[in-house]
């Protein structure tokens, strides 16, 4: 079967909320609350009206599978780089100057990100 440029960014953009719900519940855990709407992979997109992607016992998480602007990666690939010679984690730090309400973004590695959701779950359950 022959897929049009639609329907391959459509699947790519499933699998890609299916591959973040499998991290998040993963590393996170199901919500309880969310277990009869949710999918396998903690995937609720299908229910528009709640606005977001996927959910686990912290996030509500909306996933973007999209071209970044060349600028950003740069400076992404940047910290990554500068991070690992002086053997720290990187952080980009975004601070938007669009007009309207905006918050800042902190940009981390997922493997950072997948042990900072470990120690949570340790100290949820007592263990620290």
């Amino acid at each position: 079967m022959v897929l049009s440029d639609a329907q391959r960014r459509l699947r790519r953009s499933k699998q890609s909320e299916r591959d973040l719900g499998k991290f998040l519940l993963a590393y996170n855990g199901p919500d309880p609350f969310y277990s009869l709407i949710s999918s396998s992979t903690g995937r609720v997109g299908h229910i528009t009206e709640l606005q977001f992607d996927v959910v686990s016992i912290d996030y509500a998480a909306e996933n973007e599978n999209v071209r970044l602007p060349k600028r950003l990666m740069v400076w992404w690939d940047q910290i990554v780089d500068i991070a690992a010679k002086h053997k720290k984690q990187p952080l980009l730090r975004i601070d938007p100057t669009n007009e309207g309400k905006h918050q800042e973004l902190h940009i981390i590695t997922a493997d950072r990100h997948r042990a900072l959701l470990e120690i949570e779950k340790l100290w949820r359950e007592g263990a620290l």
